[in-house]
């Protein structure tokens, strides 16, 4: 095997072409700050990924309860979510006594699972509720005739599309959470 030669220093050509410790160490020191300059981005962009997958978790939810609406079987009114002796501290901490209705129970034969009812941001769902707050207005009512009964008395909803069908819990997802909407469109709030 022949190895040329450089002209003047004398060592093989191949040699010279090997990567000095210094200049690997200067390499793998580039990449490290590269990457902890891009971990807060991916970890925003798998936040909003999340958020995502959350409305659309919660479009499906609002397909099945407009079909539940639409079945000649259920009187063409909302799914009870909560049994009538379920306090208000219980419906709005999403939890309920054992034995009450439940989104899940109401509304399975719809498509409905707990995969569907958990948001991904919640690492810890509840087993009826999944990861929503459910209004307590929706108590099968029908939906050109819902009562929200409030501190200056009864009054009826005028838009079906203002009316809360459920919600995430607190504000996973950067701040903001989503809101099912009565006529099955999904709000990001601040």
């Amino acid at each position: 095997m022949m190895f040329r030669h450089r002209k003047g220093d004398g060592r093989p050509f191949l040699a010279s072409r090997a990567f000095t410790l210094v200049e690997l160490l200067v390499v793998i020191a580039i990449i490290g700050m590269l990457a902890s300059l891009m971990t807060p981005s991916i970890q925003g962009a798998f936040e909003r990924s999340k958020g995502v997958k959350c409305v659309n978790n919660l479009r499906e939810i609002g397909t099945a309860v407009q079909q539940y609406v639409a079945d000649p079987a259920n009187d063409g009114k909302y799914p009870p979510v909560y049994s009538a002796g379920v306090s208000n501290a219980d419906m709005s901490s999403g939890t309920a006594p054992q034995g009450s209705l439940s989104p899940l129970s109401c509304l399975k034969e719809y498509g409905v699972t707990l995969a569907l009812l958990t948001c991904p941001s919640d690492r810890t769902p509840d087993t009826n509720y999944g990861s929503y707050i459910w209004s307590p207005v929706l108590q099968g009512e029908q939906p050109q005739d819902v009562h929200i009964y409030g501190r200056g008395g009864v009054f009826t909803v005028d838009r079906i599309g203002r009316l809360t069908i459920c919600t995430d819990k607190n504000r996973p997802h950067q701040g903001k959470y989503n809101v099912l909407r009565g006529d099955g469109h999904v709000d990001t709030r601040p």
